[in-house]
């Protein structure tokens, strides 16, 4: 036996109570803050009537960790056991094993405490990972059938997005424990000489040989097991060669034969060690040899193979080898994104468009939007603010109502709309107490709408919720849209916690607005609002709150929101309730957090409560042979990130549109009404959860109905998919010759995808107006043209219908190329001449392109920014409309004279403009199809001579000086802007003279 070392010092009695004390200290607050934590949400989901969500959660997860960390425990004490057990009764005399004896000489006596302790630290580390996946498990426990199969394994899809990702857990899970028995038993068997370094004779005992072999040869089992289900990763990885998802010809033939390889060759090889474990022979050279023909295997089968493969047989033949699984793709694809049923249909554009026609249109021309509501945010919280603390959103919304007219006819337009929110950054310093700021500053008030198709002298004209005593020269009346409680609790400004309610007979303490303003929705009826001087006061009659007139409850969030003033307050009281997670997107994701939430919720008034629509959707990653897409970046375009909210950055490859989240805007209850009763995901979370946690599609109101509109995010990953996807040929969609590009949006400086707009609108073989979401799409690499419209509404029905029309014919323009045109225009420039000398900001509106008769109607309004009188704000003013039609641009104050103008030209046959700059905006390209048909009552459409030397000079200048001006606005230098516009400006007169010189 080796000689013993010096027993180090230990620590005195009382360093060990206070190290004792300090540690339970930090556990019992970690614990008690944990258990209050817990309270107070079980608590928040009792007000919104959802403990189902969150029993279910907690259970499940405390469930996972607790049979994981005895699983992990329990196999880790195992192991040390069998180690101490089987122990050396004495060690070499060598100076590695003398350094080991004080820790010996620390551990032997109290073994089975150490042994429990490593034990339940590494199962608790075990635990904490595993209940992560408690949705995961959910998902293996209850999912269900897609009734789609992959179609190289032919395995249901279902297997894919509920079974395969659970089984991967486990096996991961098994890798890491038998790593950490290996690592376990090594550290054991080091420590009391069974396992050496140094030394003579033998450096392992019989007994560590067989306990660690057959944990190696475990390792290799599960290696094979995992080799299994690494096939079906195939239909879910990238295509290295077509850089789409989904195997191709490489993985689906020699990696396929290679995972197989690799399966014998790890049993095998686990066989070899098992048989060395049991000491046939001792020399290591067998189990080497063995582990060397896994990783030679892995590194032959699975690298050098598919390598040669792929660069010798499919790569020169991409088309025949890739083109039947891309084919696979393109299918799944369209299926994963709800794309199955696309229609596409051509679209022929007359080369001459008639303007005639599309003036008399009755179908689409009466409904053309001309407000956009991303500018008129500015002049909607101005007109309607008649508080500093009340805020519209950066972007209002649109939706559509049915009103009855002044000669009694039932009309339906759509409305820009906007809730009058209190955004508590807007209060003064004496407004942000804590008690003024919790609980009487609590609430916004009112719904508002202005028409989308009218403006007051170039303001928004207010149809509803309006907070004025100018009635303004509006056409529609200022009370279409009736209100029965206008107060806003939830919204997308508001999140702080509010704390409301009085005693009975008490004077109502919560502001609600001012009454030296005139208020179109009559609400002075509402018993619960008294008027206190010039304001108004009002109560909370809700129910959607957490009662907390109790103390246990005060102390309770006081704890949680670190404010003792819960417990101090005289302003809480028997009848209090506390309202919090206000914001209705964080609202509905706590309710269902297995949904993605869309990332601009929209109000509504539903039977006369205001109401926020927010879609929900069920994604996956799993799904097979379904291309894969950056929810961030495919939903990115000019609203987000302002007034809009940023999608998480994560990769889906698969949706659906499953769920109409309802959140009141008053009391917060939220609603969840299924809308796609076939999706797979949904259903096994609604069992999940009880049956009943989304109420059934045929139960939805129609009411609410009315308002639903085709999902914004889900067109966006549409129109992203379509850019390729709209091919259904796969040699062609390998070649990539038929792609497309989303046009980037002109009116913004930057560069930024343009957003799709909603219109109210008759699209080709449609037999009436639908309100639709529409985009544009441009031949990639050809960024003037237009290569199709896109089109997303919901039927009569209420089914989702998604539609493509390829523009043929004629020869437009994309929308990038017609804003050019229009401000290359000498009406154009003059206007931006005049207000860049005014010091007034330009600031460009939604460009639409609308199919109308056998042309595309461009429109584009123009917003100047003011000064508003004393309060240092840029007002935005509809000041000007652009239109565009079969070349001829028309601008004018208003939409009705811009179409006159585009008439007139028409018919007194002048030179479009986009005849006028033939050759100058698209590179010199001529049109790739011939004019379908030509009007009847039309100048001659042949083209017109070559312009002399003379003229030609002068439009490259134009050119060469509209494009410093570009470049001048995008610095931001309204010195260098000036300059630019009046070169662009003189060489439009240069233009002009020189083509009068010419005799044009």
């Amino acid at each position: 036996m080796a000689n013993r070392t010096p027993t180090p010092p230990r620590m005195s009695r009382r360093g060990r109570y206070v190290l004792i004390l300090l540690v339970g200290a930090i556990v019992l607050l970690s614990v008690l803050g944990w258990i209050v934590g817990l309270r107070t949400d079980y608590l928040w989901y009792d007000s919104v009537g959802y403990t189902a969500v969150f029993s279910t959660m907690m259970w499940t997860r405390l469930g996972l960790f607790g049979v994981f960390t005895l699983a992990m425990a329990a196999w880790c004490g195992l192991n040390l056991y069998l180690a101490f057990r089987f122990r050396p009764d004495t060690w070499p005399a060598t100076s590695e094993q003398e350094g080991l004896e004080r820790y010996r000489e620390l551990i032997s006596p109290k073994a089975g405490w150490w042994i429990g302790g490593v034990a339940v630290i590494v199962g608790i580390f075990a635990g904490m990972s595993a209940q992560s996946r408690w949705e995961t498990w959910l998902l293996f426990r209850q999912g269900g059938s897609f009734g789609e199969s992959d179609p190289v394994l032919h395995m249901d899809a279902g297997f894919y997005v509920f079974e395969l990702p659970f089984w991967q857990f486990l096996i991961g899970f098994g890798f890491a424990a038998v790593v950490v028995g290996i690592l376990a038993s090594l550290s054991a068997y080091y420590l009391y000489g069974a396992l050496r370094f140094s030394g003579t004779g033998d450096r392992m005992t019989n007994v560590a040989r067989i306990h660690l072999s057959v944990l190696v040869a475990l390792f290799l089992g599960l290696k094979a097991v995992a080799y299994w289900f690494d096939r079906y990763d195939f239909t879910t990885q990238d295509n290295q060669v077509t850089g789409i998802v989904g195997g191709g010809y490489t993985e689906m033939t020699a990696l396929m034969n290679a995972k197989e390889a690799l399966i014998w060759v790890s049993l095998i090889a686990a066989v070899v060690i098992l048989v060395f474990s049991w000491g046939f022979t001792r020399s290591l050279a067998l189990p080497a040899a063995a582990l060397g023909l896994v990783v030679v295997t892995a590194i032959a089968a699975g690298g050098i193979y598919p390598a040669v493969v792929r660069n010798f047989q499919v790569e020169p033949n991409r088309p025949q080898r890739e083109g039947p699984y891309a084919q696979h793709t393109i299918d799944g694809t369209r299926y994963a994104y709800g794309m199955e049923d696309l229609e596409t249909t051509t679209y022929p554009v007359a080369s001459q468009p008639n303007a005639e026609s599309m003036a008399a249109d009755q179908s689409t021309v009466p409904f053309v939007r001309l407000i956009d509501p991303f500018v008129v945010s500015d002049a909607f919280t101005q007109a309607q603010q008649p508080r500093s603390f009340y805020d519209f959103n950066e972007k209002l919304d649109i939706d559509r109502y049915t009103y009855t007219d002044e000669n009694g006819e039932e009309v339906t337009q759509d409305f820009v709309v906007g809730l009058r929110e209190l955004n508590p950054g807007q209060l003064a310093d004496e407004q942000q107490d804590w008690t003024v700021a919790h609980t009487v500053y609590t609430h916004g008030w009112g719904f508002v709408s202005a028409s989308t198709t009218e403006s007051d002298s170039g303001a928004p004209c207010f149809t509803s919720g309006v907070l004025s005593d100018d009635p303004g020269n509006c056409q529609i009346g200022n009370d279409i849209i009736d209100v029965e409680k206008p107060q806003i609790y939830y919204g997308l400004l508001n999140n702080e916690y509010a704390i409301v309610g009085v005693p009975d007979n008490e004077t109502p303490r919560e502001y609600d607005r001012p009454i030296d303003v005139a208020v179109a929705d009559e609400d002075s009826s509402e018993e619960d609002a008294e008027e206190i001087g010039a304001d108004r006061y009002t109560t909370f009659e809700g129910d959607g709150g957490i009662d907390i007139g109790s103390v246990g409850r005060r102390l309770l969030y006081a704890w949680e929101f670190q404010e003792p003033r819960f417990l101090l307050s005289d302003q809480i009281n028997d009848e209090s309730q506390l309202l919090y997670n206000r914001n209705v997107r964080d609202r509905v994701q706590q309710v269902a957090p297995f949904l993605t939430v869309e990332a601009d919720p929209y109000p509504a008034v539903v039977d006369g409560e205001i109401v926020w629509i927010v879609d929900g959707y069920t994604t996956t990653n799993d799904f097979p042979y379904s291309d894969r897409v950056n929810l961030a970046e495919a939903t990115n375009d000019t609203y987000s990130g302002q007034g809009v909210a940023n999608q998480p950055s994560e990769e889906i490859n698969y949706i659906r549109s499953s769920v109409k989240a309802v959140v009141n805007a008053y009391d917060g209850s939220v609603e969840l009404y299924e809308f796609d009763d076939e999706d797979p995901i949904l259903k096994a979370w609604n069992e999940i959860y009880g049956g009943d946690l989304v109420t059934p599609k045929e139960e939805t109101p129609e009411s609410l109905e009315a308002h639903f509109r085709y999902p914004q995010d889900l067109f966006k990953i549409q129109r992203n998919l379509l850019q390729r996807y709209h091919v259904d040929e796969s040699r062609t969609f390998i070649e990539g010759s038929e792609a497309w590009a989303t046009p980037e949006d002109p009116s913004q400086q930057s560069p930024v995808i343009q957003p799709a707009y909603y219109v109210y609108a008759t699209y080709p073989e449609q037999t009436q107006p639908y309100f639709q979401l529409t985009s544009t799409f441009t031949p990639r690499n050809r960024e003037n043209a237009l290569a199709s419209l896109m089109s997303g509404y919901y039927d009569e029905n209420g089914d989702p219908k998604l539609q493509i029309y390829d523009v043929v014919g004629g020869d437009d323009q994309s929308v990038r190329q017609i804003h050019q045109i229009i401000t290359s225009t000498s009406e154009v420039v003059t206007t931006l001449r005049d207000a860049t000398q005014a010091g007034t900001t330009v600031e460009w509106g939604n460009l639409l392109a609308l199919p109308v008769g056998d042309g595309i109607l461009y429109l584009e309004p123009m917003y100047l920014r003011r000064q508003a009188g004393g309060q240092g704000e840029d007002l935005p003013r509809l000041t000007n409309v652009a239109i565009s039609y079969g070349g001829y641009v028309g601008f004018a104050p208003t939409f009705e004279e811009a179409v006159a103008m585009v008439v007139e030209k028409y018919v007194s046959g002048a030179p479009s403009e986009a005849e006028q700059n033939e050759g100058e905006t698209d590179g010199g390209e001529e049109p790739t199809e011939t004019p379908s048909e030509t009007p009847s009552e039309t100048p001659s459409t042949e083209a017109p001579p070559a312009d002399p030397p003379e003229v030609e000079a002068a439009i490259t200048s134009v050119l060469e000086a509209q494009a410093a001006y570009e470049e001048a606005q995008a610095s931001g230098s309204n010195e260098q802007e000036g300059a630019a516009l009046d070169a662009l400006l003189a060489a439009l007169d240069e233009l002009e003279a020189a083509r009068a010189a010419a005799g044009q």
